[in-house]
C-alpha cells in the first residue's frame, strides 16, 4: 500500500492546509456522501481499482501490487486471540474477501465471498541460530511477500505468524493493494486491536458494523465523476499539465527498457534532527507542511539532477472527504500529479509558494481519478514507463499507525520485496527527532551507489536551502553529484497534450 496523506498522519497546520484546499470542493457541491447500494445489482470496480485490474491482466505473476505490513509482537501473545480478531476483521469488510469476476464482460465486477474468517499459518525460527534469525527472517518476509494473488479467487488479505522466541512474533499481513490502502491500515489496525483485547478477555467485542462497504463507494463514484462534475476536473487537470514532459530526464546508469520490470530495490537513510526543525521552521514562516517543503527540495534536487526545470512528481493521497469514508477498508486513494515549475532560477523559499499552490490545488481536484487523467491527456501507452509521472513522493507528519494489542508491544519491521512502480520513489517520515526515509529504485535505470549519491545532494541540498531560504536554487553546491541543470537535454521526450470537454468524443461527454 502506497503511503498516502491521511488526516490522522497530519499536524494542525497540515490539517488546516487541507480543510482550505477542500472548502471550494465541498461548497461546491450539497451531495451525500456514500450510501448502501443496492445489491441487487453488481457492484462495479472503482476506477482505481479497475486500472490495478488490467495491469494485474499483464503481468499476474508480478508482485507489483503487493502490500505488507510486518508486526512484531513483543511479550506473551494470545495466539488464539490473534487469529480470532483476524477473521472477526475478514468478516466485517468485504474488500478483504471480494473476488473480481469479469464472466466475459468488458469490464469485471465486485463479487464479496461470505464470511469465514482467516487461515494463520505459523512458522517456527526459533530454533535457528539465534545470529542467523535476522536474515532467516527477512528471507521469509521476502518470499511470503511476493505471492501472487489470483485476483478471481483469492481472499486479498493474508496472514502469517512467525515465532521467533517464547515472547518475540512477527504477524505478516499481505494484501493486494485492489482491496485496501494506506488509510485502510490505521483502520484495520485500530479494530484489530478492540478485536483482539475483547477475545483475549473473553468478551464479545463492541465494534459497531460497517456503515457502508468499498463496493458501496465504487457505486457511488461512479454515480458522481460524470456530466460537469467530471467535465470541470477534466478541465483543470489538462490544464495544468498539458505541455509538461511526458517524461522527466533522469541521469541512468542503465538505458530503459522497452518492457518496464519494476524490479527495485530500497536505500534506508536518516536526516539529522536539525534538518527537521529546520523544515518545520520554513514550514511555519511560509503557512507550509513538513509535506510541502520536503517537495520542494525534492524537485529542486530532481531539477539539479535531471536539467529539467518542469517536473511532476505523483503523489498519493488519501480522499476521503466524506465523513462516510472514515471506516472503510478498500482502495479509496487517489493519486495526483505535481507539476513544480522551476524556471528563473527562483530562490528556495519561492520554490516553496509555488509548490504550496500546486498541492494545495491538487488537492482541491484530488477527485479525478488517475487514470481518468491518463485518458484526458491522451498519452500513448509505453510498456518502458509510467505516464504522466515516473517518479513519486510521499511523506508523512506523524509516525505509521500500529495497533495497540493488549500485554504486547508492538512495533513494524521494515520489508522490502524488492519491486520498484516506479523510476524512483522517496518517501519521508516525521513524527521523531530524525527524519528517516528510503529512496525506492529500479534496478534496471540505477545502481545503488548512484542513489546513494542522491541521499547525499538531498541532505546537502536541505542543508543549504533550510540554512538560507532565500538562496537561489542554481547556486545550492552539490558536491559528488551530478549535475544537468546548466544544461538542456538534448531531446526531450515528448510533451502531454489533452482534451478537454469540448474536444471529447460525444460517449465521453
Amino acid at each position: 500500500m502506497g503511503s498516502t496523506l491521511t488526516a490522522e498522519r497530519l499536524s494542525p497546520t497540515e490539517r488546516a492546509l487541507l480543510a482550505d484546499a477542500f472548502r471550494r470542493r465541498r461548497a461546491t457541491t450539497a451531495a451525500s456522501g456514500p450510501r448502501p447500494r443496492d445489491r441487487s445489482e453488481p457492484a462495479p470496480l472503482a476506477f482505481s481499482q479497475l486500472r490495478l485490474w488490467f495491469l494485474q491482466q499483464w503481468q499476474p505473476q508480478a508482485p507489483t501490487f503487493n502490500a505488507v505490513r510486518a508486526l512484531r509482537l513483543a511479550g506473551e501473545l494470545d495466539a488464539d486471540a490473534l487469529h480470532r480478531a483476524l477473521g472477526a476483521l475478514v468478516d466485517r469488510h468485504e474488500s478483504l474477501r471480494t473476488v473480481f469476476a469479469s464472466d466475459g464482460a468488458a469490464e469485471p465486477h465486485q463479487v464479496a465471498l461470505e464470511p469465514d474468517g482467516i487461515d494463520l499459518p505459523r512458522l517456527d525460527l526459533s530454533a535457528d541460530p539465534a545470529a542467523a534469525r535476522p536474515d532467516r527472517l527477512h528471507s521469509r518476509l521476502r518470499e511470503l511477500s511476493r505471492e501472487p494473488f489470483d485476483l478471481a479467487a483469492d481472499r486479498m488479505l493474508r496472514s502469517t505468524l512467525i515465532r521467533l522466541g517464547e515472547r518475540d512474533h512477527v504477524l505478516v499481513l499481505r494484501l493486494h493493494h485492489i482491496a485496501a490502502d494506506a488509510a485502510s491500515t490505521g483502520v484495520m489496525f485500530s479494530e484489530l486491536g478492540a478485536l483482539y483485547d475483547a477475545y483475549r478477555a473473553g468478551r464479545p467485542h463492541a465494534l459497531p458494523a460497517p456503515a457502508i462497504q468499498f463496493a458501496d463507494f465504487a457505486v457511488w463514484q461512479r454515480r458522481r465523476l460524470q456530466g460537469k462534475r467530471l467535465a470541470d476536473l477534466t478541465d483543470y487537470w489538462v490544464g495544468q499539465l498539458e505541455g509538461a514532459p511526458a517524461r522527466l530526464a533522469l541521469p541512468t546508469d542503465r538505458p530503459r527498457r522497452e518492457v518496464q520490470r519494476h524490479e527495485g530495490a530500497h536505500r534506508r537513510f536518516a536526516l539529522p534532527g536539525s534538518v527537521a526543525e529546520g523544515i518545520g521552521a520554513l514550514a511555519r514562516e511560509e503557512r507550509s507542511t513538513l509535506y510541502i517543503v520536503t517537495l520542494a527540495a525534492f524537485a529542486t534536487l530532481l531539477y539539479r539532477l535531471g536539467g529539467e526545470d518542469d517536473v511532476v512528481v505523483g503523489s498519493p493521497i488519501a480522499n476521503r472527504t466524506h465523513a462516510e469514508l472514515a471506516g472503510v477498508v478498500g482502495f479509496i486513494s487517489n493519486t495526483v500529479a505535481l507539476r513544480v515549475r522551476l524556471g528563473g532560477n527562483p530562490s528556495f523559499r519561492e520554490v516553496v509558494r509555488r509548490t504550496r499552490e500546486v498541492v494545495l490545488g491538487a488537492f482541491a481536484h484530488a477527485e479525478m481519478p488517475f487514470e481518468q487523467v491518463v485518458s484526458a491527456l491522451r498519452l500513448p501507452r509505453d510498456a518502458g514507463h509510467n505516464p504522466v509521472f515516473q517518479v513519486n513522493f510521499r511523506a508523512h507528519a506523524a509516525r505509521p499507525p500500529v495497533p495497540e494489542l493488549a500485554g504486547l508491544s508492538t512495533s513494524l519491521v521494515p520489508v522490502d520485496i524488492g519491486y520498484s512502480r516506479f523510476d524512483l520513489a522517496l518517501e519521508l517520515q516525521g513524527g521523531s527527532d530524525e527524519l528517516p526515509g528510503y529512496f525506492e529504485f529500479d534496478l534496471d535505470l540505477f545502481e545503488a551507489e548512484s542513489v546513494g549519491t542522491f541521499v547525499d545532494g538531498l541532505a546537502e541540498l536541505l542543508g543549504q536551502v533550510l540554512a538560507d531560504p532565500d538562496v537561489h536554487i542554481l547556486d545550492v553546491a552539490l558536491p559528488g553529484v551530478a549535475q544537468g541543470a546548466h544544461r538542456r537535454p538534448a531531446r526531450r521526450p515528448g510533451t502531454m497534450r489533452g482534451r478537454r470537454p469540448a474536444d471529447r468524443e460525444p460517449e465521453q461527454a
